[in-house]
């Protein structure tokens, strides 16, 4: 089976997913293309088409949202994989915005999968995942992921029959706050200069020359988490960095 996986991430929760289910159709036998949507607006031809995002706001990133709208196009007979990443599952929506858009688009839904990860996002008032925690949680991803894809050979369709407008709606709500939240960040004195913040940006809100940040954010955190040095401040105050350092599968 021809598949491609699809996903936006932040700072490496949702691709460590994306990868984990590359991994296991792979052994397989099975054929994958995958992508962010950073790097394409084109999805290759397959018959399997999986989708993930974090959850920001209780649903995918505005961003990701918008790429779908535009850039997954019309089908028959095709099937789908909607997943999210989250810190906390209690208002992981995500998966049904996007789930209900691929229907729309013709898409067998086949899974909705939403996986508790490492908490990247603790800017104001949440604390870091502990490392125990952490390994849990990837193991638990790696048995969620075999269980999703036992659906692949089956006929049974999700319907998501309930309205996304809210949840589409707090997540353009997000995008308009995120830009204004985003102003918070700076670069302190730690910076080394090596201008990955800039390169790395999904949105190229930082003028790394003149140390600015622009009103694009998205508040990924990518910049904090990705900084070699940690130079990467929100509201004055420098955050401990979270990066992936377990493996899926």
């Amino acid at each position: 089976m021809n598949v491609s996986i699809v996903y936006f991430s932040g700072t490496g929760n949702t691709k460590a997913i994306a990868e984990g289910y590359e991994v296991v159709l792979a052994k397989s036998g099975h054929h994958i293309e995958i992508m962010s949507i950073e790097e394409s607006t084109c999805i290759p031809d397959h018959e399997l088409l999986i989708i993930g995002g974090p959850i920001y706001a209780g649903n995918m990133p505005d961003e990701l949202i918008n790429w779908i709208r535009k850039n997954v196009k019309r089908v028959e007979g095709k099937k789908a994989i909607v997943f999210s990443t989250s810190a906390g599952l209690l208002n992981a929506n995500g998966v049904k915005s996007i789930g209900k858009k691929l229907i729309n688009k013709g898409y067998s839904l086949l899974d909705m999968s939403a996986f508790e990860m490492p908490r990247n996002f603790y800017i104001d008032k949440y604390d870091p995942t502990p490392d125990n925690i952490q390994k849990q949680q990837f193991e638990n991803a790696a048995t969620k992921i075999m269980e999703s894809l036992s659906k692949i050979n089956n006929s049974n369709e999700i319907r998501v029959k309930e309205s996304v407008i809210m949840i589409d709606l707090f997540a353009d709500l997000f995008r308009i706050m995120a830009k204004s939240l985003g102003k918070s960040f700076s670069i302190n004195e730690n910076c080394i200069d090596c201008g990955m913040c800039e390169k790395n940006c999904p949105k190229k809100n930082i003028k790394f020359k003149d140390k600015k940040y622009f009103n694009k954010c998205i508040m990924c955190t990518r910049c904090i988490h990705n900084c070699p040095v940690n130079a990467i401040s929100y509201k004055g105050k420098q955050i401990e960095q979270y990066r992936v350092h377990y493996d899926i599968m």
